[in-house]
């Protein structure tokens, strides 16, 4: 069946989602995630992109964009095999704060591996299209997405537009914290995450009680304190999937499919797909599963043509 696919590649593995042919208006169906056993690459791998210092991996020198390419390649050919067909498009995210530089050196990489075709897609973009599924949350007004990856925070204040479109605010971001840090620490860790966020909000002199919604996504974002804490810090709604790690992937491939005709400016809310729901208690809607886990999978055998040469 034909498909979408999105793409996570993170330090601990690479996340990954489809959208699959379905009936409906634009023709595909909602995003769901599908297993990948690419091998964890080097610790921020995505942050070391344009540097000129070379990474070490697997007995070779290698450029971070060349490996940041291998990596969403692995995971691109394991699910070619699990799927028995290639995707019809591939995305993959990249950090928000990302200039046209870095993201032209990343497209450049991509292209000299024969993927010219792949999109790539600013992670709180992936977000805010996750969460709003295709239409802008309260268009015209300030949404803070919080990504709590394993060994870093990123945070972006971004002004959601027409459907697939928004303006970055800025974007502030700490490789001193992340999700390890809370499994850890706790509490002092969730100190320095709201750090991070007030330093975004600071920056882009936006101010806390002006947000329309919080967005948090990744790994780190499953550990029990983040959500209170954040509607706690922030007089806004607070969203999250019940599995934030999936977060990223799933709007990625999201963001392939056709928009959705937009919303009236006068709404006042959300609009969320069926399985989100905002969380007004701590309690409800968090994972078990420490930051970054997933249930474990068997190796994958790789023998399918790469995505490159189709």
């Amino acid at each position: 069946m034909p498909y979408l696919l999105g793409l996570d590649v993170g330090s601990a593995t690479t996340w990954a989602a489809v959208c699959r042919r379905a009936p409906g208006p634009d023709g595909w169906g909602p995003p769901e995630p599908v297993a990948t056993d690419s091998p964890p690459a080097v610790p921020g791998l995505l942050r070391r992109c344009g540097d000129d210092v070379p990474v070490y991996c697997d007995n070779l020198l290698i450029t971070p964009q060349a490996l940041v390419v291998e990596q969403a390649r692995a995971a691109a050919d394991q699910i070619w095999v699990s799927e028995e067909e290639g995707p019809e498009l591939v995305a993959v995210a990249h950090p928000s704060g990302w200039g046209a530089a870095r993201v032209g050196m990343l497209r450049a990489a991509f292209a000299d591996a024969g993927m010219s075709d792949v999109v790539l897609v600013g992670r709180a973009a992936a977000v805010v299209r996750r969460v709003s599924a295709g239409r802008p949350p309260v268009a015209g007004r300030p949404v803070l997405v919080c990504r709590v990856g394993r060994t870093s925070v990123e945070v972006a204040v971004v002004v959601p537009d027409e459907p697939g479109r928004l303006e970055v605010l800025g974007v502030a971001s700490s490789d001193d914290v992340g999700g390890d840090d809370l499994a850890e620490s706790g509490a002092p860790a969730m100190a320095a995450v709201l750090d991070v966020v007030r330093r975004a909000a600071r920056d882009c002199r936006v101010g806390l009680g002006e947000l329309a919604a919080v967005l948090p996504a990744g790994g780190g974002a499953a550990h029990p304190l983040v959500v209170p804490a954040l509607a706690d810090a922030i007089p806004a709604p607070v969203f999250r999937d019940d599995d934030p790690w999936l977060t990223v992937a799933r709007g990625t491939a999201l963001s392939l499919r056709p928009s959705a005709p937009p919303v009236p400016a006068a709404a006042e809310a959300l609009v969320l797909p069926t399985e989100l729901l905002p969380i007004t208690d701590s309690r409800l809607g968090l994972s078990e599963l420490g930051p970054g886990e997933m249930p474990p999978r068997p190796p994958v055998h790789i023998a399918a043509p790469l995505v490159g040469d189709r």
